[in-house]
């Protein structure tokens, strides 16, 4: 099996993730995680290792252990166990 390989991504928060026609807010630093697997559903599980430009990025509270869709949001995962839409990325 490979050794899990640290990528990046675009992690643009919702100005509110619950209504999404606000936009969304720029945020000039990658996020540098680490795919752990898949879930049934079929998101990408990622655990957040650091901001890859620290002085450029949002001051936001980045999770620990987050989810990108085929369509390239961000997700969490709730204590109840649904998946919420925090942020979108720029490449799915």
């Amino acid at each position: 099996m490979s050794k899990p390989r640290k990528k990046h991504t675009g992690f643009f928060p919702w100005i509110d993730a619950q209504d999404q026609s606000k936009g969304f807010k720029l945020n000039f630093s990658e996020v540098t995680y680490m795919e752990l697997g898949r879930t049934v559903e079929g998101y990408k599980q990622a655990q957040f290792i650091a901001l890859k430009n620290p002085e450029l990025a949002l001051d936001f509270d980045y999770p620990e252990i987050f989810y990108i869709s085929a369509e390239g949001l961000i997700l969490i995962k709730t204590p109840q166990g649904k998946f919420e839409t925090v942020a979108k990325t720029d490449n799915a």
